[in-house]
């Protein structure tokens, strides 16, 4: 959807370029609200704790004047940091499931002369491809919180007499 709209910096003052950024930089974060909101719903109920790693955040390349939305997960260092308690389950084991493997520990427990915990057979995990499928699933949802900002572009746009080329727009049923 972003290469749509192609926006080209026609006056170079400082003021209009820094409005069409934090418009920019707003409508993505409306969108982004938008799946973090879903994303919390869709998460595996197994780990609670698993919903402070959701995040979100916006960039702007400004050489090209790019906004950009990337949503992914917080590792748990930055989790704690923020004051919430992380997830003992990493969010890339959740997305994207682990192999069958061993785990070996120092520790482990002795009850009534057995040991447990020493040497472990994890069965694996499936992967849940929860990240991606709330995206794909939910992307009318994300466009459309994304239109009230972009109309806000073009009319900051026409008032000061620029044209947004929009170009052939494609869409795709799969």
């Amino acid at each position: 959807m972003a290469d749509n709209y192609k926006v080209t910096f026609v006056d170079r003052h400082d003021e209009v370029k820094k409005t069409l950024v934090g418009l920019s930089k707003t409508a993505l974060r409306a969108s982004g609200k938008v799946v973090r909101r879903y994303l919390r719903q869709e998460v595996p109920l197994r780990s609670k704790r698993f919903k402070n790693h959701i995040a979100s955040w916006v960039m702007i390349n400004y050489a090209t004047g790019q906004p950009t939305l990337q949503i992914g997960f917080y590792g748990w260092q930055k989790v704690k940091s923020r004051g919430k308690q992380p997830s003992n389950a990493s969010p890339w084991w959740v997305e994207f499931g682990t192999q069958p493997h061993t785990i070996q520990s120092d520790r482990f427990m002795r009850y009534n002369d057995n040991y447990y915990g020493y040497i472990v057979n994890h069965p694996g995990q499936s992967a849940t491809h929860v990240l991606r499928n709330t995206v794909q699933d939910h992307i009318a949802e994300i466009r459309q919180a994304q239109e009230e900002y972009l109309q806000e572009i073009n009319k900051t746009l026409d008032e000061a007499g620029m044209k947004v080329d929009q170009g052939d727009e494609f869409e795709d049923d799969d």
